[in-house]
């Protein structure tokens, strides 16, 4: 089944005109989202694909689909649930993201975390790297991926100043050559 604007009022909450529910409907696409729509989920069906966004959405959870990358996200997003895809990378995350779940897809690496971050949920990837983190995380999984050591809430601090080190000799390396 695919979701038009002809059969899209069947999945919008009656009595939370905000959120499209979809979630275990057998659904293989998505070719409209109403404007206004806050919360999306579309977790446990056969996604290979997202449309655009909409600029009001602030959750989305897509978990458990067959997605290899996602649209663009909007700006106000806080809660992001791309767990079970089969996703290589991540689109540019929004500063507002507080709950990041990526976990169980093939991401290889992410590139940014906003600061604003609270919940990093990324194992089970082949991630070989993580960047910068915030310091006040307070649940962050990253185990069973290709990272050279542990990281855990209890050593973020040694992590970026290790990040932060390799960045200086990075540019160190690139003014001398």
């Amino acid at each position: 089944m695919i979701i038009t604007k002809d059969n899209i009022n069947q999945f919008i909450e009656p009595n939370f005109q905000l959120t499209m529910d979809c979630s275990d409907s057998g659904i293989t696409g998505i070719s409209y989202i109403p404007k206004n729509i806050e919360r999306l989920y579309c977790n446990n069906n056969q996604l290979t694909s997202l449309p655009k966004l909409p600029d009001s959405l602030t959750h989305l959870y897509c978990g458990d689909n067959k997605l290899t990358e996602l649209p663009k996200l909007p700006d106000g997003l806080k809660y992001l649930y791309c767990y079970k895809n089969e996703l290589i990378k991540l689109p540019k995350l929004p500063e507002s993201l507080t709950n990041l779940y990526c976990n169980n897809n093939q991401l290889t690496g992410i590139s940014y975390i906003p600061n604003n971050l609270f919940n990093l949920y990324c194992y089970d990837n082949q991630l070989t790297s993580l960047p910068i983190l915030p310091e006040h995380l307070i649940g962050l999984y990253c185990h069973n991926n290709n990272l050279p050591y542990k990281i855990t809430e209890e050593n973020i601090k040694e992590h970026n100043k290790l990040i932060k080190r390799k960045q200086i000799l990075n540019k160190l390396n690139k003014s001398i050559s």
